[in-house]
């Protein structure tokens, strides 16, 4: 997919930190662009009684693709129709940028009315969040809010969610009375969904807890919760997944799954007459792989079948494969690993570390850069008036619209978080820096929502670094990083090298053509990687580890210029697959060195679901 490239208005979306404050009340400044809903000329009633359907739709009509926040104080809104994220804006194609945020997920319900939807075979959902014909939906949010589709309404979807390159569903509820519901998250409603991330979320009741489908462009999931379902917890029908912190207490198959299914460290429970069944059903040819999976109350841990036919499953067991039986798998894939040198056939295990929380602070300390003179259309420089602002001694700096500056900002002192609104720095510029991250007085600093950094990120220190739903060119370490930390969620870029750095990545998504990510001599943790265009996905070198749990490259450039994968003396495991429809796929898969021996892993010789190269233990 071509990556948003245009400026636009003023942006005002507030990505919340992982921390309880992600279930509080709004906290950035008071700023026009984030639209309470409540509020003239919307005056949504969120009371549970009155219908809030007219005004919510127009509240979107009005502000989706605008890049605002559509903000939900805490309240039960009524709706009888699905709300729709519309494809216009000001006559104009909207090309996503919008988030929608509750003040508190467990008191902030949309609630659809009794017998609204009923007829089982024409699913409809509370809210449909729009898209093109194409994978160009960029940066869109749903955070803090329940979905409730009440009682009656057996054709009922919680949401029907779509975003390319970054976005996110996080810190959401979906609700369903006895006998409702379709599916609580619908992200199989149509093509090319994703790359995207879906984050401490709650499915109860449904027929389908989560639905995911497609081949392209991968899909993220981390820490999700499924309970009551009627059908299948977690149903993928060929799309690329990837999750991490699963738990289902369910009567029915806690996952389905064919294309290609990563799951670590899930706990599945199950209840009654499930006992008959498997935990995961994988058919149809399926590429899965499983780690820590503990299971209980069901007949195996898992049914890897052949058959398309999902009913049959349930019943035949076919041949045990090693490490499949359970109750818990260890480890376990269905293909045997590719291996251009001797290698152990399990994967690397490095350490799977959460990324850290950011504290929200009192919005009346922060410093927002227009207060300092930094221009938020992007017209006059503005390098002076940012550079104030960090030096201020301001713990967050605030940046609410588009910004020029003509030179690096030094980020030092004691800044903590630096925020945008998905705005832009820098359009279209290559040869500036943005940030440099130096020495300070806190030891963890987080960048987020920032649409497009036209320099990108330089990291010249050891303290722990978080970069959350942006777009960077580049990230790069100094040698004054070397051993450092760095936390990735839900970001897009080009060119990302680090060096001796522990690295923790979900939702990475790289398009350059060329060398997409090196790894000199660190540690790489990363949960659902997609690629796109050509050029090595990433180089690991100076006895560096890699390990890619799940992802796909989209391949539409230049397949046979560079390998896929390139391992000089160094430790990768991947589960990674490749999506290719222009007849140019990876020629070379792996070119891997050891002991000065290079040897290389064609198309036709191997794959990397998985591949195992080297695989060193410390």
């Amino acid at each position: 997919m071509c990556r948003f490239r245009s400026l636009f208005l003023l942006l005002a979306a507030i990505a919340t930190a992982a921390d309880g404050l992600r279930a509080g009340t709004q906290t950035c400044p008071p700023h026009a662009n984030v639209v309470d809903v409540t509020q003239p000329p919307y005056s949504a009633k969120g009371d549970g009684v009155n219908d809030d359907t007219a005004a919510l739709q127009r509240a979107l009509n009005e502000n989706v693709g605008w890049h605002r926040v559509l903000f939900f104080p805490k309240g039960m809104y009524l709706v009888s129709a699905t709300l729709t994220w519309p494809k216009k804006f000001g006559g104009h194609d909207n090309w996503g940028m919008t988030i929608l945020r509750g003040a508190d997920r467990e008191q902030t319900v949309l609630r659809l009315k009794d017998k609204t939807f009923t007829d089982a075979s024409k699913p409809a959902a509370i809210m449909w969040c729009g898209g093109f014909g194409s994978a160009d939906w960029f940066h869109n949010y749903v955070e803090n809010l329940t979905f409730d589709v009440g009682s009656r309404n057996p054709g009922a979807v919680g949401l029907q969610f779509y975003s390319n390159n970054t976005g996110a569903v996080r810190d959401c509820r979906f609700i369903a009375g006895e006998g409702s519901g379709v599916v609580g998250v619908d992200l199989a409603h149509r093509d090319m969904n994703g790359p995207l991330l879906v984050e401490n979320c709650e499915v109860i009741g449904f027929a389908r807890g989560i639905a995911t489908a497609r081949a392209v462009n991968s899909q993220t999931f981390e820490s999700i919760t499924l309970r009551g379902q009627r059908q299948v917890g977690f149903q993928n029908e060929g799309q690329t997944i990837s999750i991490r912190g699963l738990t289902s207490d369910n009567a029915v198959p806690a996952v389905s799954t064919y294309g290609k299914l990563l799951l670590t460290e899930a706990t599945l429970t199950g209840r009654g007459a499930v006992a008959n069944y498997p935990a995961i059903v994988n058919f149809n040819g399926g590429r899965i792989l499983l780690r820590d999976v503990r299971t209980t109350g069901y007949k195996r841990a898992l049914a890897d079948m052949q058959t398309p036919d999902f009913a049959a499953a349930y019943r035949i067991t076919g041949e045990d494969k090693p490490g499949s039986l359970g109750p818990d798998i260890a480890e376990y894939c269905s293909h045997t690993p590719s291996m251009v040198f001797p290698s152990p056939s399990t994967s690397l295990r490095l350490l799977a570390k959460d990324t850290p929380p950011t504290a929200w602070e009192d919005p009346a300390k922060w410093a927002v850069v227009d207060a300092f003179g930094a221009d938020p259309t992007a017209k006059a420089d503005s390098a002076a008036a940012i550079q104030k602002a960090v030096d201020s001694g301001a713990a967050t700096i605030f940046f609410p619209g588009h910004y020029q500056s003509s030179a690096t900002i030094i980020v030092r002192g004691k800044v903590r978080r630096i925020l945008g609104l998905g705005g832009i720095v820098n359009y279209g510029r290559r040869d500036l820096i943005n940030f440099r991250i130096e020495d300070g007085a806190v030891p963890v600093v987080c960048l987020e929502h920032f649409s497009h950094l036209g320099g990108g990120i330089e990291i010249d220190s050891k303290r722990t670094v978080v970069l959350r739903s942006m777009e960077t060119y580049t990230i790069q370490g100094t040698p004054r990083s070397e051993g450092g930390e760095v936390f990735l969620e839900d970001v897009v870029g080009d060119n990302f090298r680090f060096r001796k750095q522990r690295v923790w990545a979900r939702q990475l998504n790289t398009e350059n053509q060329g060398t997409h990510l090196t790894n000199d001599g660190g540690d790489v943790w990363v949960l659902g990687y997609k690629t796109e265009r050509g050029g090595t996905l990433i180089h690991t070198l100076g006895g560096g580890r890699t390990e890619i749990l799940g992802g796909l490259s989209y391949t539409t450039t230049a397949g046979k210029l560079a390998p896929m994968f390139v391992n000089d003396n160094s430790s990768v495991w991947a589960f990674f697959g490749e999506v290719c429809y222009n007849g140019d796929p990876f020629e070379t898969i792996i070119k891997e060195t050891r002991s000065g021996e290079t040897k290389t892993l064609g198309k036709g010789d191997g794959q990397t679901l998985p591949y195992s190269g080297f695989s060193r233990r410390e």
